[in-house]
């Protein structure tokens, strides 16, 4: 059996909520190193975040309301692979150790790597200082030169 990937400590997580307009939002919590290990592997990204959503029942009634294009983005290959495509990889997945086979049908994600959780779950301080962060964002702006409105018609 291929070695486990060993992760570090819970210290480095990029946060991701599934919808920024909304308070009582989930939000996916991935380990920086699972995350920059998965960027070259849409497939496999894609599998661990569809496991883990649905694993936190997020998958139920049609889905979430998501507006976060980041997750979209990562989730987006689902829809187009084939079962057995799932599967392998499902089973790469486990031989990096990001998730386990619990039997047949189901696997146990590893919580480190990846985890849903109710956004106000997070200590309130880290809450205040994301949506500082947030507010205080740069607005993307159009290259110099290229018009701000539409034309007129």
């Amino acid at each position: 059996m291929p070695p486990h990937r060993i992760l570090p400590p819970e210290a480095d997580r990029t946060y991701m909520e599934l919808d920024s307009t909304d308070a009582d939002t989930l939000v996916v919590s991935w380990h920086k190193d699972c995350l920059s290990a998965l960027t070259r592997y849409p497939y496999e990204a894609a599998a661990l975040l569809w496991l883990a959503l649905k694993q936190a029942e997020v998958l139920r009634d049609g889905g979430p309301k998501m507006n976060n294009l980041g997750l979209a983005l990562i989730l987006m290959p689902i829809d187009f692979l084939t079962g057995d495509e799932v599967l392998e990889a499902v089973a790469r997945l486990a031989a990096r150790g990001f998730l386990e086979r619990a039997d047949e049908n189901s696997v146990y994600i590893d919580p480190v790597a990846i985890r849903v959780i109710n956004r106000r779950a997070l200590p309130a301080r880290f809450l205040m200082d994301w949506n500082a962060a947030k507010a205080n964002a740069p607005i993307p702006s159009l290259p110099s030169g290229e018009a701000t409105e539409e034309p007129a018609r």
